[in-house]
């Protein structure tokens, strides 16, 4: 009962704040007197337009009664901003990105490329500890409408962040938001194209191109490609990245009403862990440094698609089948107590099939609707296993071994509609069902090889059993209002689901005697449910933009099947634990172009996110109450308050060119670090804590007709700090602990030239 009277209380608070704003809002839209200085309120000076199409049709993002940030692909170029954990790195809410290719392996796959992006403070469900076989993240990644789909990074349009669930339009992963990658599509009405060098500290070499040909007045064909490389930060091959790039688009449109695209892209990565490393220590804030052997990991995808659209005069059927594959050999290298740990990988074939089918009706209909379908097929086969560094007690032993063979069927259908009353009234309803089937078969042998008898534990989960085999259904929704209050500034009140779609993966677990056994460990399907109130506002004749929004979640559960149940490193076994979660927040986006040639940006948010009724298990193994990382290498902590602020200012030159000037400044509060009960209780919560920090960054760039070039300087005060603390012991033993760092100080310079 207290739940949803502190839920209704913060309806009630947060009803009134924003109709207040709103109100005084449209005040000030209706009622300001026209400003004095003229050039400024000019329609040079209004902030541009942004159209987005992350609710499948296309929309100004002003109009979007949703909690929607844009980013722009050539701005993230100039200023340094390659990774999507880079590009994302100021959009309220959001933390972390893509995960990597190898580094994020252990305990989960990395054919889930959005299992490294937290928002609102959603963290992933955890697998099996000791398998890498993905399970669903709580956020989704699309690009070019494609469910995990290559080619984030390089000749990019913009990036589309919707923070919310977005069950009954995207589904499945989809729980806690999404981020929507649009790359650039061919043009049938012009040929050009561009090239990019980019050259840093730290071995940086990025290359870059484009080229749109024009094949006729009906096909176009654009070809793309990209190459990026940096060493270590510690070493030059400890933790050195390559990543090698290729897309291929081809349009076919013979006329307005119909158009075939069909793309193809590679993927090739290749990272190194360990060398010269951050390694276990008892010391506080002191860091300290050890040589390991360096691993190193492959990973290719290759991906087909297409995408049609057919205008039928009623309404526009769209249909997008994508096939992607993914592949990786790798040797992952953990620091670990005493020594380092080594983990093998192989994936030799994991592959995805999806089909998509949606059928809208046109933009100028009172009633807006769009229903479709969904299919998503992966089978994946991999092996792992895990070896103690020759400083532990079991020279070159291998903790365990697994090899796995996993099916995941999806199937969803889903309906939505936008009715508008008046013309400043709109409700928009939506309903969506998600049919899931899991089929897993692993061998999975425990402490083999430490000296002692082998002690295999043979799961042979085939699917016919029903220990090897689930079946999930969801169902999701959405109910939302939109007010009108000017036709600059907007109300709207939302109830919408996302569903995590449940899972199957294998371990070991104990027995009733004392003894291991395997068995297969199912995290449930659970829904998370949002309530949310935003207002977007345009003041100053749409030179300054206001949008603010208050959430409440109520999450069935965050599950983890990899937590260690028996505190042993040498014979684990793990169970899933799951527990209730609740998320308050808050957060504001504002741009103010003051000038013609001044602008100003300001985020901030603030999402208040902790674990509810934790069972006394639950709570022997996770003692903080506010949800943070987890204890594995991969793991990402919400940050509870985010902010940013960032100033552009533009310098008329000589000869038709121009000098953009750019800053910012980003803000990182304190939280908490995962510990146990039996570590909180020995007072080493200090140990895990992360402090509050700062980060700044500089560029510039000059442009002139199709020349441009920038310079920038990320961390300018090479501010390392903490970013999280994994505990390698416990009680009575002393504190032992592997600390992370943020990225130092880069800098770099890129050139840019098009035709």
């Amino acid at each position: 009962m207290l739940k949803y009277q502190g839920l209704g209380h913060f309806i009630w608070c947060a009803v009134a704040v924003l109709g207040l704003a709103s109100e005084v809002a449209a005040g000030v839209a209706y009622g300001q007197a026209a400003p004095a200085a003229a050039s400024d309120s000019s329609p040079e000076a209004a902030l541009k337009e942004i159209v987005i199409t992350a609710e499948h049709r296309v929309e100004a993002v002003q109009k979007t009664p949703a909690s929607v940030s844009v980013r722009n692909g050539e701005d993230m170029l100039a200023q340094g901003r390659y990774s999507l954990e880079n590009i994302l790195e100021d959009v309220p809410g959001v933390t972390g990105g893509a995960a990597n290719s190898t580094s994020g392996t252990v305990g989960g796959g990395t054919d889930a490329p959005s299992s490294g992006l937290i928002i609102r403070g959603i963290a992933s469900n955890a697998g099996a500890g000791g398998s890498v076989t993905s399970t669903a993240p709580s956020a989704a990644i699309y690009v070019d409408d494609v469910y995990n789909g290559l080619g984030s990074t390089y000749d990019l349009e913009r990036i589309e962040v919707l923070r919310g669930p977005q069950g009954t339009l995207y589904g499945r992963s989809a729980t806690a938001g999404l981020v929507a990658i649009h790359t650039h599509d061919p043009d049938l009405g012009k040929y050009d194209g561009n090239a990019t060098v980019e050259l840093g500290n730290y071995e940086l070499r990025h290359y870059s191109a484009a080229l749109n040909l024009p094949l006729g007045d009906t096909v176009a064909a654009r070809f793309s490609g990209n190459e990026y490389q940096r060493h270590g930060y510690y070493n030059g091959d400890g933790g050195a990245l390559k990543s090698t790039d290729g897309r291929a688009k081809v349009l076919f449109k013979p006329n307005a009403d119909f158009s075939v695209l069909l793309g193809a892209a590679l993927e090739d990565n290749v990272d190194h862990t360990g060398g010269h490393s951050v390694a276990d220590s008892a010391l506080r804030d002191t860091l300290v440094y050890a040589d390991y052997p360096i691993g190193e990991g492959h990973s290719n995808s290759r991906q087909y698609w297409a995408e049609l659209n057919w205008n039928l005069g009623f309404g526009t059927l769209t249909y997008i089948p994508a096939m992607r594959t993914f592949e990786q050999s790798a040797t992952f290298i953990e620091a670990g107590p005493g020594g380092y740990g080594i983990q093998p990988l192989q994936t030799p074939s994991d592959d995805f099939y999806t089909h998509e089918l949606r059928l809208s009706s046109g933009p100028d209909s009172k009633l807006i609707w769009q229903t479709g379908a969904l299919y998503y097929d992966n089978h994946l086969s991999n092996s792992t296993a895990f070896a103690f560094g020759p400083i532990s007690p079991f020279p070159n032993a291998e903790a365990y071994v697994a090899n796995t063979d996993k099916s995941t069927k999806a199937a969803g259908v889903f309906g939505e509609a936008t009715y508008s009353f008046t013309d400043t009234w709109r409700l928009t309803a939506g309903l969506r069902y998600d049919y899931t089937k899991i089929e897993i078969s692993e061998l999975y042998e425990q402490n083999v090889g430490t000296g002692a008898d082998p002690f295999p534990v043979p799961a042979n989960l085939q699917p016919v059993t029903d220990a090897g085999s689930r079946i999930f259904h969801n169902w999701t929704y959405k109910v939302r209002v939109q007010h009108d209050m000017t036709p600059n500034d907007m109300l709207y009140g939302s109830i919408s689901t996302g569903f995590s779609p449940g899972d199957l993966t294998v371990a070991t677990c104990p027995q009733a005697n004392g003894g291991l056994t395997a068995c297969a460990l199912q995290l449930a399907a659970e829904t998370l449910t949002s309530y949310e109130l935003g207002s977007k506002n345009s003041f100053l004749e749409d030179s300054l933009r206001v949008n603010g929004d208050v959430f409440y979640y109520d999450y069935g559960a965050f599950q983890s099947a990899g937590i260690n149940i028996t505190g042993n490193p040498a014979t684990p076994a793990f169970a899933t634990l799951a527990v209730p979660v609740q998320v308050y927040g808050a957060e504001l986006e504002a741009q103010y172009k003051i000038t013609r040639t001044d602008r100003l940006g300001v985020n901030f948010a603030w999402a208040d996110a902790y674990y509810l009724h934790k069972s006394p298990l639950f709570a022997t193994f996770v003692a903080e109450d506010k949800i943070s990382s987890n204890n594995s290498p991969s793991s990402v902590a919400p940050i509870p308050v985010q902010a940013s602020i960032g100033y552009d200012h533009v310098v008329d030159l000589p000869g038709d060119s121009i000098l953009t000037l750019h800053a910012d400044a980003r803000y990182l509060s304190s939280h908490e670090g995962d510990l146990s009960a039996a570590q909180q209780a020995a007072g080493w919560a200090n140990y895990v804590h992360i402090g509050a920090a700062g980060i700044g960054d500089l560029g510039a760039t000059w442009a002139r007709k199709s020349l441009s070039l920038s310079g920038y300087v990320r961390n300018v005060t090479n501010n390392q700090y903490i970013t999280r603390v994994q505990l390698e012991s416990s009680p009575p033993s002393a504190a032992s602990f592997q600390q992370s760092l943020n990225a130092p100080r880069t800098y770099g310079v890129v050139v840019n030239v098009s035709f």
